[in-house]
């Protein structure tokens, strides 16, 4: 069978399906002032009762609820391995926000990658993936057990991703939204950036959540 090309679509708005193929974040800002990316889902959303399998654990995998550490917050993508551009660009973006925070408030952050593709990421896979941009102790290597339990997390936060049609064993593509994902320590999703923000942004957002989820008695 002739292979077929990725399923590649434009971010639409902020809940389209991000396309795989697209330019470089790192050139999209030039000015010297940070701005404020994202924003706030309204209503909101909460995730807490939801869990996924966590295979960055030892023994692996256990059942992760989707909420961060205490005083933390946890940033969550929905990806697949085999993406050639947007996943890869956002992981490397969000390694470059958690080193732009310093040591203090990165160990307040950690980064959860679940997968959208479960017929051909495995855990093990996943976390070797997400090693190559994070240290072992800030990540969750995600996956659901079912398809129905993925899209149920999924359609939660707002997010979106569609699997082309295939034989079994073919080769397929996967379209997928290329938004992060912010969730505070009760399971609340506090924030959302949208593909092409810089590790700079993300990090400028990151402060301010911080501080203002948490902030000081």
């Amino acid at each position: 069978m002739k292979r077929i090309a990725i399923a590649c679509l434009a971010l639409v708005g902020l809940l389209g399906l991000a396309g795989c193929g697209s330019s470089s974040s790192s050139d999209s800002t030039t000015a010297t002032t940070v701005q404020v990316k994202g924003y706030h889902p309204e209503p909101v959303r909460k995730v807490a009762r939801y869990t996924l399998s966590d295979y960055a654990t030892d023994p692996a995998p256990q059942t992760f609820p989707l909420k961060a550490e205490p005083n933390g917050l946890l940033l969550v993508y929905f990806g697949y391995l085999s993406c050639p551009d947007i996943c890869p660009l956002t992981m490397g973006d969000t390694a470059a926000a958690l080193e732009e925070l310093g040591p203090d408030a990165a160990s307040r952050v950690q980064v959860a990658f679940t997968t959208v593709d479960l017929e051909r990421d495995t855990g093990p896979k996943i976390v070797e993936y997400m090693e190559h941009f994070f240290a072992p102790e800030q990540i969750h290597a995600l996956r659901a057990d079912t398809d129905e339990q993925l899209r149920s997390v999924v359609y939660q936060f707002g997010a979106s991703f569609s699997i082309e049609s295939h034989e079994p064993g073919s080769f397929y593509g996967v379209a997928h939204s290329g938004n992060t994902y912010a969730v505070d320590d009760k399971g609340n999703v506090v924030w959302a950036w949208p593909f092409g923000t810089t590790g700079e942004e993300l990090a400028a957002g990151i402060r301010t959540l911080l501080a203002q989820t948490y902030p000081a008695t």
